[in-house]
């Protein structure tokens, strides 16, 4: 595999032993084969490009916007993963190089471009560059997430939105995304509600997005199509670049999702 590829960005094949590094550095496992009944997921945790892709051509600071990764959501995930004492897995590459929340045929499982401005490296993704990211970002974390989700009854993604789209101001600041009803997802909404209140957090119930109306591949894939419990948890991302703010988010989820797992479940695994 070492012979120059004719990818859009002009990079030549990795060899394996490359491949391979790359691929070890796409995800990271943080409890892994811990008992919990729930495994965290962060697709959208890291803003990362494999190196032969020369950041897709885009200069940093595009990097660190929203476009590229979830804000503040490595920071969350890892302190809900240690509190929770639950397994997580976490994507260290952009969501620009790929994007594993959506089907491989949607517009922006690589996007062309961030609100008008081209992605250089993703303007003409031929077959033999899909390929290789595939291998490199995409099957390491379906992988990590098949073999953690194992035996959990439920699954959380967890994801930032910004507080401003299309010119609106988003009130909503943590919002359930669920398809399917459940005992899991009414107890999640109730106990958001309550506690969520106490801490002065405004909760959306399929908001800012509705499930029912959008993709979600992952929890698709891995929650529903294996029925297990799931949802997506979005958390405003100006609360999360606020250390105060987020200590206020974190602690209530913590006591959400820990009373939680003591509820829709005949027998869960006791979280202290």
């Amino acid at each position: 595999m070492s012979a120059p590829l004719s990818v859009s960005s002009g990079l030549k094949g990795p060899d394996d032993a490359a491949i391979a590094a790359l691929a070890a550095a796409a995800v990271e496992r943080l409890r892994p084969g811990v008992a919990s009944p729930y495994l965290l997921i962060a697709e959208h945790a890291g803003n990362l490009v494999p190196q032969p892709w020369h950041d897709l051509g885009l200069a940093p600071p595009f990097l660190d916007t929203h476009f590229a990764v979830d804000l503040g959501i490595d920071a969350l995930t890892r302190r809900l993963s240690q509190t929770l004492r639950a397994p997580a897995v976490i994507a260290h590459y952009s969501r620009l190089f790929l994007d594993y929340n959506r089907p491989a045929g949607e517009w922006d499982y690589m996007r062309p471009d961030l609100g008008g401005i081209p992605v250089p490296g993703n303007l003409a993704v031929d077959a033999a560059d899909r390929r290789l990211r595939d291998l490199i970002a995409w099957a390491p974390l379906e992988q990590a997430i098949t073999e953690e989700a194992v035996g959990r009854q439920a699954l959380v993604s967890v994801h930032s939105f910004t507080p401003v789209m299309g010119g609106q101001w988003r009130g909503v600041e943590i919002g359930v995304l669920w398809r399917e009803p459940s005992p899991f997802v009414t107890a999640v909404l109730e106990t958001l509600g309550t506690l969520g209140a106490a801490a002065g957090l405004r909760i959306g119930d399929n908001e800012p997005y509705d499930w029912r109306q959008a993709v979600g591949y992952t929890l698709n894939r891995h929650g529903l199509e294996r029925g297990r419990d799931c949802l997506y948890l979005e958390v405003r991302n100006d609360l999360l670049s606020n250390p105060e703010k987020f200590e206020r988010v974190s602690q209530t989820l913590e006591n959400v999702f820990a009373a939680v797992a003591r509820s829709p479940w005949p027998d869960p695994t006791v979280i202290a």
